[in-house]
């Protein structure tokens, strides 16, 4: 299913379990933290307090995936190719739920004129009244933690699960920039370089597991997650 479609059917279901309590912490991995994101930007009086993000795509994806990579050694070269970013933003394509995050930094502008969920997303299409609405309800968040490693198979590249994401030349390894370098955050389009500058951001990088291994994985929960927790309830205790 498209992926606004899925944060709109859940979210007045999250809204009923959230009203049993003060602050609620956000738990999302792989493309449930994209969903997560959309809820709390479309959550007007959301009480998510920390919003732990795991191995998701949260600056979309580009290019093949290293897993299918391995299994199908030409498809990085037709992920390159004309007829492929035509079909990724064609209507077809966007049905496709994670077609809805692909961000082609080599077609930036066919990106934004024919996607639609992930560019209204990020506040780089929609009115003004709009953006401004979702601005204000992800700067409600007291804590975003940024939970990737460099041993991800699955999103290209790896540091969009800590919003790092291809620079404009070209969507290689060696053109990868921080999330302080991207337009997200330099922008300030919904509130990513407000949040990390108050000290809301964290980072937690874990090398090892792969995408599937992230969810369960040990250290992840030792070293990102259950901090995370930790913290969030001794700042509601203060």
């Amino acid at each position: 299913a498209v992926v606004s479609t899925q944060s709109t059917g859940i979210l007045e279901k999250v809204k009923k379990i959230a009203s049993e309590y003060d602050k609620v912490i956000a738990v999302g991995y792989s493309q449930g933290g994209v969903i997560w994101r959309a809820l709390i930007e479309q959550w007007d009086d959301h009480n998510v307090d920390t919003f732990v993000s795991i191995a998701s795509p949260l600056h979309g994806i580009a290019g093949a995936p290293p897993l299918l990579k391995e299994l199908v050694p030409f498809v990085d070269k037709f992920s390159r190719s004309p007829t492929f970013y035509l079909f990724v933003y064609s209507f077809l394509g966007q049905r496709l739920a994670p077609l809805n995050y692909y961000l082609d930094p080599y077609h930036y502008q066919l990106y934004r004129s024919c996607a639609n969920f992930f560019p209204r997303l990020n506040n780089e299409k929609g009115s003004h009244w709009e953006r401004a609405r979702q601005k204000h309800n992800f700067l409600k968040l007291r804590k975003l933690v940024l939970v990737g490693g460099p041993d991800e198979h699955v999103l290209r590249p790896w540091q969009s699960a800590q919003f790092g994401y291809y620079n404009e030349e070209g969507n290689r390894a060696e053109e990868v920039i921080s999330m302080e370098e991207t337009r997200f955050y330099t922008d300030d389009l919904f509130g990513l370089k407000t949040l990390d500058q108050r000290g809301g951001v964290v980072k937690c990088t874990v090398a090892g597991p792969d995408h599937f291994q992230f969810r369960d994985d040990k250290r992840v929960m030792d070293t990102c997650v259950l901090p995370a927790v930790e913290e969030a309830t001794l700042a509601a205790e203060r």
